[in-house]
């Protein structure tokens, strides 16, 4: 019996000043703002902005 094939799982590596840029309010209030308009997906609001989609779930989840 031939097995399904596997899902494929993606990991992110940030590295550099990225991975550690400080976010002033103003600019985490523009970020969480476009993440909960209506009909916004969190992993590509994330990458517009240069965050990982876990980083900017833990900012919804924290506000």
């Amino acid at each position: 019996m031939v097995e399904p094939p596997r899902s494929v799982r993606r990991l992110e590596v940030i590295t550099g000043v990225g991975g550690r840029r400080r976010w002033s309010d103003a600019e985490r209030g523009r970020v969480l703002a476009a993440a909960t308009a209506p009909g916004a997906v969190v992993s590509v609001v994330a990458r517009r902005h240069g965050l990982s989609p876990q980083h900017l779930s833990t900012w919804l989840r924290a506000a």
